[in-house]
């Protein structure tokens, strides 16, 4: 299944029976497999990416096929899309929608982008585009993040996508990071053409 970012996604509960491609001006959104081990372990392995993140930064390629094949797992029952964030042929970042609760219509997003892929509008591009069909396919109704306090770059572009900090909740176990909310509106999306 490939998704167009430019067209709104049609109006239907999501079966979680095939992975959903999403293709954007400039990248391809695509599930991760046991080829894409050395790419996954390079993101997730990566000092200068996971200098942020709380959890523990893979250490091999082992480590890597377990994680890929966790997240195919946990895709099975609903409850994460893992995405590779592909520019052409390169695998850029990542991104996911995880926690999913449907029936709650809620999620959580994360995402990594390779350094010197920043800067250009690439997760800003692919955010919108989980974004849209998270709240499009999934019926999800509230999509949260949490990022670090000191991830000025995160918090900038969680706002720029009409996140709104919540400065009375308290991530815990992560007292540093901080939470975003995103409760969906007609407003977060552009109007067709």
């Amino acid at each position: 299944m490939e998704c167009q970012q430019k067209s709104q996604f049609a109006l239907m509960e999501f079966d979680f029976t095939t992975f959903p491609r999403i293709k954007t001006a400039r990248l391809s959104l695509k599930e991760a497999t046991l080829e894409d081990t050395e790419s996954v372990f390079a993101l997730r392995s990566s000092e200068d990416l996971n200098r942020y993140v709380a959890t523990k930064k893979m250490q091999n390629l082992e480590e890597a096929s377990d994680f890929i094949q966790n997240c195919n797992r946990l895709y099975k029952t609903n409850n994460r899309i893992f995405w590779l964030i592909w520019l052409d042929t390169k695998v850029v970042g990542s991104i996911v929608l995880h926690r999913i609760v449907l029936n709650a219509h809620y999620a959580e997003i994360g995402y990594q982008l390779k350094s010197k892929y920043q800067q250009k509008g690439y997760m800003s591009e692919a955010l919108q585009a989980v974004i849209q069909f998270g709240f499009d396919r999934l019926n999800i109704k509230t999509i949260e993040a949490f990022t670090h306090r000191n991830n000025l770059p995160s918090i900038t572009l969680l706002e720029k996508h009409h996140f709104v900090y919540q400065p009375k909740r308290i991530d815990a176990g992560f007292e540093k990071n901080c939470i975003f909310k995103l409760e969906k509106k007609a407003s977060h999306f552009p109007k067709k053409e």
